[in-house]
């Protein structure tokens, strides 16, 4: 039977080619960007997934404002330890810098995380090289990933060899990482033993219990009272924290949540992959349905014969669900193809090295499952209706050849799917269109400083010699001071889109009930004339102001001025918590938009940094743009006798602002996309249904040219019906359209508003896709001779 079934289902594609290339290559399209955007959620969705004991790991929070931060104070850990049995085991994540390794000639500079000999007890990082359990034991070991391994050593195992650091201490290679998976929270290229991190200078300073920056993990053992835990938190709080940070909240934070706390949108952005994906396969099966519907029609008759010797409704629909089976199945095999050597590299591409999509059979089983299961349903459904449709033809009329029978509910069925496919299209154009203009508003948008005519050279170098260097520096800086095309120039460890993420809490000297949280930053000699920023009062930092050192000079911005209550700041003394230092403030600045706009402008506090030296960046502003390769090439020369592991390198500071949004437009290009793919699905789909209606209408269409109708009243009599749906369409989707827009753009701090004209377009748009869809059929049917049309039945 089933033979049967496929030979005769063969011959029915086959016979109608064109519907079966066009449903082909309109749903392996289709599902081709389902199988992206799934796998795309399910790996979000499983982030960090593969440690083994991930339910039983919490990262040490500290929550203020009501918001939840991953970093605590360093010493935490050893005292929890101590005092808390519920824990089995922790170990710090610590950042700090990362070392130079050299072997042999070679020399390499990677992400380094200082971790305790616990680390591999919590995670589950395998190690292709190296006992985990021993492998940070000692202080002077080293685990490599395996990329840097193989630049340093190449394809041999190197535990046991010996580098140096920093061209001072030798460190033993005890293991090599695998490959970390990129839907890891934690990426890095070296481990290194935490103990390490005392013998830096500062660090000891800061591992305090006041200041927290450290990222510390506990692993609670397997019948542990999470909650009871956090329970007894705030005592210990009370009893070791420095007063200043007694009003702190100490929390576990599950691992599994860990980069949504990091991230706060990555929620956004999963539930925006499985909406999209949720309106394309809507958009997919109508399209299937509506052609599956119109190639069907023909088989009017075949049907009929069939209930007529004895078919029941069960046997016609397993033969419609073995064609349909058969066009998704072929569907499915293309559209993974597509996904892998296309859509996941061009995916990942856009991703620009955050979390890369890659297909593992072996564990991405789940989403094989799901797109298979999604798949089916597909089948199902597009096989399903046109078979229900020809069943409820009456028998007598469809042997007959007949198509009237029931006209009214197939039609509103029909129309139903047109609007809601036009719908989701028109939906789709509008957050297209919006996203598009948020992004360049964020372009074009006044960030408070002048980005134009500025070069920003990285001179962190690691220089063998730092103090040969700094001479050097010096007279580098004093030349360029020389140069008639340099307007103005700043020597400092920040630029206005790379600021640290340091924050403390400030209050006005005498009055340490107003607190405010500050992010505060090293400032530097000429930056706000570098960077034309304005300042509402005061002065900007001077060499030439002994009383800058002296009195702790720093500068506030607006928003800081008014968080402190002040209409005026400068002259007015702060004091920070845990530190019994008086600042003056010599400045103020407008607010200026040192992170994209997406982010509010936080109050924010540069200190004095100290009289000009060659810092992390030298920036430039030139008087002529045209003359910046001279300049170029003279620093280059300059800094390239300088004996360091690196060499100089450079951007210009326009060039760097746009990289911040490059995350935004990746996004934008995919939506894009699907847009598009999602336009020409309805394309084929109402293609279908004017067919369908042609076909309904033929002998009616004869009759009106006989009686003198022309070939344009006639396209025009077929074309408005559809017109009036798609009208309908544009109705319902624009107030949808408008409220997904403002929720869209709610996300940005600073945003543009949803216009009326992105209607228009979109509905313009869905107009002009529609009228090119049926104008072909419409006509065609129009020119049709109406002898044949007339002997249609």
């Amino acid at each position: 039977m089933f033979r049967n079934y496929l030979t005769i289902a063969l011959r029915t594609l086959w016979r109608n080619r064109l519907f079966t290339a066009i449903n082909v290559v309109g749903l392996s399209v289709g599902l081709a960007c389902v199988v992206v955007l799934v796998l795309f959620a399910q790996q979000a969705l499983t982030f960090d997934g593969f440690h083994t004991q991930i339910d039983r790991i919490y990262s040490v929070q500290t929550q203020s404002d009501g918001q939840a931060y991953n970093q605590t104070v360093y010493p935490i850990l050893d005292q929890m330890l101590r005092d808390y049995p519920e824990i089995e085991t922790g170990t710090h994540v610590q950042s700090w810098n990362n070392p130079w390794i050299q072997y042999g000639d070679k020399y390499i500079q990677k992400q380094t995380a200082y971790v305790d000999s616990t680390f591999f007890r919590i995670f589950s990082f395998p190690l292709k090289y190296g006992d985990p359990a021993t492998a940070l034991r000692q202080k002077r070991s080293v685990v490599l990933s395996d990329e840097t391994a193989q630049s340093l050593f190449g394809d041999v195992n190197p535990v046991g060899k010996a580098v140096t650091l920093d061209d001072s201490l030798s460190y033993t290679i005890t293991g090599v990482l695998d490959k970390i998976p990129s839907n890891s929270s934690q990426q890095f290229e070296v481990l290194m033993p935490a103990a390490n991190l005392m013998d830096f200078p500062g660090f000891s300073e800061n591992a305090d219990w006041y200041n927290g920056f450290a990222t510390v993990f506990v692993l609670l053992r397997p019948d542990a009272d999470k909650a009871g835990l956090e329970a007894k938190l705030p005592q210990l709080v009370k009893k070791h924290f420095a007063p200043e940070g007694q009003k702190r909240i100490i929390r576990l934070g599950a691992y599994k949540e860990f980069i949504h706390t990091e991230n706060p949108t990555f929620s956004n952005l999963i539930y925006g992959a499985v909406t999209i994906a949720a309106f394309l396969l809507i958009i997919i099966s109508i399209n299937l349905i509506n052609l599956n519907t119109a190639s069907a029609l023909p088989r009017a008759k075949e049907v009929a014969m069939r209930q007529v010797v004895g078919a029941t409704r069960q046997l016609v629909l397993r033969q419609f669900w073995v064609e349909s089976g058969l066009v998704v199945l072929a569907s499915l095999a293309l559209s993974v193809l597509f996904a892998v050597f296309f859509l996941i590299p061009r995916f990942n591409q856009l991703r620009d090295g955050r979390m890369q999509l890659e297909i593992a059979w072996a564990t991405d089983y789940p989403t094989i499952l799901t797109v298979a299961g999604i798949a089916i349903l597909v089948a199902l459904v597009a096989g399903t209706y046109p078979a229900l449709y020809l069943l409820g033809l009456k028998t007598t009329e469809a042997v007959k050849g007949k198509l009237a029978a029931s006209p009214g509910r197939g039609r509103l069925r029909q129309n139903a799917l047109i609007v809601l496919q036009f719908t989701l299209a028109v939906i789709f154009i509008l957050g297209t269109i919006g996203l598009r203009e948020q992004i360049q508003f964020m372009k074009q948008a006044d960030l408070g400083y002048d980005k134009d005519k500025v070069l920003v050279f990285k001179t962190d170098l690691a220089y063998r010699n730092e103090a040969a260097a700094r001479s050097q520096g010096q007279a580098i800086l004093a030349k360029l001071r020389q140069d008639p095309n340099v307007v103005s120039f700043t020597s400092s460890e920040l630029t206005p889109v790379n600021f640290w993420n340091n924050f403390n809490s400030y209050y006005p000297d005498g009055d340490e009930a107003r607190q405010v949280r500050i992010r505060h930053v090293t400032g530097a000699v000429g930056f706000t004339e570098t960077f034309k920023i304005p300042l509402l009062e005061g002065r900007n930092f001077s060499d030439k102001t002994p009383a800058d050192s002296v009195n702790h000079a720093v500068i506030l911005n607006e928003s800081a001025m008014k968080a402190f209550g002040w209409t005026t700041a400068v002259g007015k003394k702060l004091r920070q918590l845990n530190n019994n230092e008086v600042f003056t403030v010599v400045g103020v600045t407008k607010d200026y938009h040192y992170r994209s706009l997406k982010e509010r402008v936080e109050p924010m506090l540069q200190w004095y940094g100290g009289r000009e030296q060659l810092s992390s960046f030298l920036s430039v502003r030139l008087a002529d743009e045209d003359k910046a390769p001279a300049l170029i090439r003279e620093l280059e020369t300059q800094f390239g006798k300088i004996p360091a592991r690196r060499t100089l390198s450079y951007v210009y500071l326009a060039d760097e602002i746009g990289k911040t949004y490059q995350s935004i437009e990746s996004i934008w290009r995919m939506v894009s996309f699907v847009t598009i793919i999602a336009i020409l699905i309805a394309c084929a789909g109402i293609f279908g249904l004017i067919s369908l209606v042609a076909r309904q209408r033929t002998k009616e269409i004869g009759v009106r040219k006989v009686l003198g109708a022309s070939v344009v009243s006639i396209a025009a009599l077929l074309s408005s019906d559809f017109m009036k749906l798609v009208a309908l369409a544009i109705l319902i989707a624009s107030p949808l359209g408008w409220w997904l827009g403002v929720k869209l753009l709610s996300y940005f701090a600073y945003h543009t508003q949803v216009q009326w004209w992105y209607i228009v377009v979109a509905a313009l748009l869905a107009i002009g896709i529609a009228l090119g869809s049926v104008i072909f059929q419409a006509v065609r049917a129009a020119l049709a001779n109406p002898v044949t049309s007339l002997r249609s039945e």
